[in-house]
């Protein structure tokens, strides 16, 4: 059988990954290992994890299947309309004393915050390693970038005394800080336990 023309779907009722040629993908499928109906090869969407983010009313986490992420969901919990427009921001979002609260106490995703310099040879050369990870985790992480000559008020707030150092916020407060830079799977293992 020619792999180039399958389709892999997962079951959802037990899980096993199925592989489904594309000829039988108007068939109604069934997984090979627990016997129940698999969706339709041909929509995508339903093969696409869900997305989670929390409520910023309630901070309530909460988990939008991909193919209803534009019919306007609610909350769970408190039935506030979520900010799910919030998930497609592009990264990495450039942070700054006016757009802190909008874009990171109230971000309905973790946020990781990179605090640099331009005279830092070493925020130079860790940029791009934030850049990677930001497009990486885009619908994920939150990350954002702080030039703490730019903006003194967060820099004497969070105590920056030396760059570069990051901060990760979940849920509009400060969960962890570290100096210095890390690279890209640290920052996915730092970043893990609040995904």
């Amino acid at each position: 059988m020619d792999r180039n023309n399958t389709k892999i779907i997962k079951c959802p009722a037990c899980g096993a990954a199925n592989r489904i040629p594309d000829d039988k993908a108007s068939e109604h499928a069934k997984c090979g290992k627990c016997h129940a109906a698999l969706p339709s090869a041909k929509d995508t969407s339903t093969n696409q994890k869900p997305y989670s983010l929390r409520c910023i009313e309630c901070g309530a986490k909460n988990r939008v299947p991909a193919d209803k992420i534009n019919a306007t969901p609610k909350c769970g919990k408190c039935k506030a309309e979520l900010k799910t427009d919030e998930l497609f921001v592009p990264q990495p979002v450039m942070i700054n004393d006016r757009n802190f609260e909008d874009r990171v106490i109230k971000s309905p995703l973790p946020v990781l915050l990179f605090a640099w310099a331009p005279w830092c040879p070493t925020c130079v050369k860790v940029s791009p390693i934030i850049d990677e990870f930001a497009s990486e985790s885009k619908t994920k992480v939150r990350v954002g970038k702080l030039n703490v000559d730019q903006n003194p008020m967060l820099a004497s707030k969070y105590k920056i005394l030396s760059v570069p150092f990051i901060f990760i916020f979940d849920n509009g407060q400060l969960k962890d800080s570290m100096p210095g830079g890390m690279q890209k799977h640290e920052l996915m293992m730092q970043m893990a336990h609040y995904l």
